[in-house]
C-alpha cells in the first residue's frame, strides 16, 4: 500500500511522499508531519459527520440539531442561548439558526428572560424529550462501539490531544 490510500479497514495512512516534494523546496513552514495530522483530522472528522448524518436522518435531525438537545437533555432546565453557544463551542449566528429550527419543529420551547428581554431561555419541549429519550440508547451504543479500539486512557488522551489541537485555530476563524 501506498502513502495516501486506505486499507481495507479504512484507516489513514497520509499523502504520497512526492506531494511533499515541492512544498519542502518552495514553503520553509512546511511541516509534513503537521500536513499528514491535520489531514487524517479532517478526513476522520468528516467521516464522523457523516456517520451521525446517517443515525440522525430518521429523525429529520442533523448532528447539529442533536447536539442541541442532548446538551438541552443533560442541563435539565432552561438554559440561555449564550451558555449553550458556549456548551457547543460555536458562533451566535449558528445557534440562533439551530434554535430556530428546532422551535419550528416543536422540540424546544423558548421563553424571554423576565428580567432582561434580550435574554431568551430555552429548553426540551415534550416532544424533544421524547425524541431525545429514544435516541439516546443507540447513540450511545453506537458511540462506544465506534470508540471501542481505544482504551479508557486513549479515550482520555484523545480529548486533551484535540483540546490542543483546537486551542491552536482558536481566534484563527
Amino acid at each position: 500500500m501506498r502513502d495516501g490510500e486506505q486499507n481495507d479497514q479504512g484507516d489513514i495512512v497520509g499523502w504520497p511522499d512526492a506531494h511533499f516534494t515541492g512544498h519542502r523546496k518552495r514553503f520553509s513552514d512546511f511541516d509534513p508531519a503537521a500536513a499528514r495530522a491535520l489531514l487524517a483530522l479532517r478526513t476522520t472528522s468528516q467521516r464522523v459527520e457523516n456517520a451521525l448524518g446517517s443515525w440522525f436522518l430518521e429523525a429529520g435531525l442533523t448532528p447539529q440539531k442533536f447536539g442541541v438537545l442532548i446538551v438541552l437533555q443533560a442541563e435539565g432546565e432552561p438554559i440561555s442561548l449564550s451558555d449553550l453557544r458556549r456548551y457547543l463551542g460555536t458562533t451566535q449566528a449558528n445557534v440562533t439558526g439551530l434554535v430556530a429550527g428546532l422551535e419550528r419543529d416543536g422540540f424546544i420551547d423558548r421563553k424571554a428572560s423576565a428580567q432582561d428581554r434580550r435574554v431568551s431561555y430555552i429548553s426540551l419541549s415534550r416532544s424533544g424529550k421524547s425524541i431525545v429519550g429514544k435516541m439516546l440508547p443507540p447513540y450511545f451504543a453506537r458511540t462506544k462501539a465506534a470508540m471501542r479500539a481505544l482504551t479508557q486512557s486513549e479515550k482520555k488522551t484523545l480529548v486533551e490531544l484535540l483540546s490542543k489541537i483546537a486551542r491552536g485555530f482558536a481566534g484563527r476563524e
